[in-house]
């Protein structure tokens, strides 16, 4: 029933932030690509030149965050995150549930990344946002496209920002040091505790 439930709030929260963004198509799909994309349609720009701030791109638009291989990989949409500068590096932090599939692959890999895309991928964020890849071959489902980078990985055709990250620290939550109200998320979700991972930005890519 936690699982159930956690599943409705997810769906619920996507479709809320859909409307916002106004209606969407599913993106068109295929399969997957190792390609150096420099030579496709991305274009590398500096992590200073990524134009739209942090809110924007989690909030209120949501990013993809993806890790593994080709042949071994997962994604999920993610509306929390920050992006700055820490230890004199440009970062992005990331929150992972450990009830996630996506989780699994962020503990066994070294990099991460996050992808933005337009306004009619929104359908496609609601799929892999709501769905796992447990079960199911959620990213064609929804049908996103992955593409592999030269450091092999992975972010996707229809994207139309990706920024690569290499983690350089990570640490779970410690439950008796939340505030009551992220408790309560915890406790009415039935979900696992999330793990902090903040990524120093390798790469990052336009279209």
């Amino acid at each position: 029933m936690k699982s159930l439930f956690l599943t409705a709030i997810m769906g619920l929260a996507l479709f809320t932030s859909c409307q916002k963004q106004g209606n969407a198509t599913d993106a068109s799909s295929t399969q997957n690509d190792t390609v150096d994309i420099t030579k496709k349609e991305w274009k590398a720009i500096s992590p200073d030149s990524i134009q739209k701030n942090a809110t924007a791109l989690f909030n209120n638009e949501w990013m993809a965050l993806a890790a593994g291989t080709e042949g071994d990989m997962n994604a999920m949409t993610i509306s929390w995150g920050q992006m700055g500068e820490l230890w004199n590096k440009p970062v992005i932090t990331v929150y992972v549930s450990s009830s996630r599939y996506t989780y699994e692959f962020m503990e066994k890999n070294e990099y991460f990344t996050v992808t933005a895309f337009p306004q009619p991928a929104c359908d496609a964020l609601k799929y892999i946002g709501s769905h796992s890849g447990r079960d199911e071959d959620k990213i064609a489902k929804a049908g996103l496209t992955p593409e592999f980078t030269e450091l092999k990985n992975p972010i996707f055709k229809e994207a139309n920002l990706a920024i690569e990250c290499k983690i350089i620290y990570k640490t779970p939550f410690e439950a008796d040091k939340l505030p009551m109200a992220a408790r309560e998320i915890y406790d009415r979700a039935g979900m696992g505790i999330h793990t902090m991972y903040i990524g120093e930005i390798v790469n990052a890519w336009v279209k």
